[in-house]
């Protein structure tokens, strides 16, 4: 595992095609994000080794419902019991994955048919909790609702940290801050409104920022946010 700030873990041995991550605080150890189904194992390995006992995870916060981010989901909650949170309107698509919609009719065919193969089963999950826009939750995080990428995908806002977890609703690729990949994201004019949100209502709050795709930034970054909004919109003009 790999620190980002104090208190923030990057579960790193998953590779770096996608990232979760793990939160120290004062109540205990909270998971976000769970990666594809193949590394469920990876992660209960890491955690152990790493003196995190299973029973140690209560709480699991899933940005959003995505293979690559949910995929471990169920095997990881059955290993340690923890409670799962997701936005209100996410809950749908936990419990039905195949009901996901996609940017590209010719993906959403595709994904139809890997979906029996293992790497790419996803076992849906009923989440405990649900929680909705401008929440805070028991870790110090306020509930930023994101849509776009999904109807109900979230951003975590920690301001006494100046910490965002942006989940999929930006990404750092390649050195360049952008929004999420329009192939799987159906609702492009929410996802730039989302960047329009992170950065109008929120970009004074943080400066760090990590990704589930990309490299975290470590500095300015709301003000990179704001950037790209203001980019974003250009455009729009």
């Amino acid at each position: 595992m790999k620190q980002i700030i104090p208190g923030l873990w990057d579960i790193d041995e998953i590779g770096d095609a996608v990232h979760c991550y793990l939160w120290e605080w004062a109540g205990g150890v909270t998971l976000i994000d769970t990666g594809m189904p193949s590394h469920a194992r990876t992660i209960l390995d890491v955690l152990v080794r790493n003196n995190y006992p299973l029973h140690t995870i209560r709480r699991v916060i899933v940005t959003h419902s995505d293979l690559d981010h949910a995929g471990g989901l169920a095997k990881i909650r059955r290993a340690t019991g923890a409670s799962v949170i997701c936005h209100a309107v996410e809950k749908e698509l936990l419990e039905h994955p195949n009901r996901r919609l996609l940017g590209s009719a010719l993906l959403r065919a595709s994904m139809t048919l890997l979906s029996p193969l293992p790497a790419f089963r996803q076992t849906p999950v009923s989440p405990q909790e649900l929680i909705v826009d401008g929440d805070v939750l028991p870790e110090g995080f306020v509930v930023i609702h994101t849509p776009g990428h999904t109807p109900g995908h979230i951003a975590l806002l920690h301001r006494e940290k100046r910490l965002l977890i942006a989940g999929d609703a930006l990404a750092n690729r390649g050195g360049k801050l952008q929004g999420p990949a329009s192939i799987f994201t159906p609702d492009g004019k929410n996802a730039q409104r989302s960047i329009w949100k992170l950065a109008k209502k929120y970009g004074d709050d943080y400066e760090t920022i990590v990704f589930g795709h990309g490299p975290p930034i470590m500095s300015n970054g709301g003000k990179r946010v704001k950037a790209l909004a203001s980019q974003v919109f250009s455009t729009e003009i």
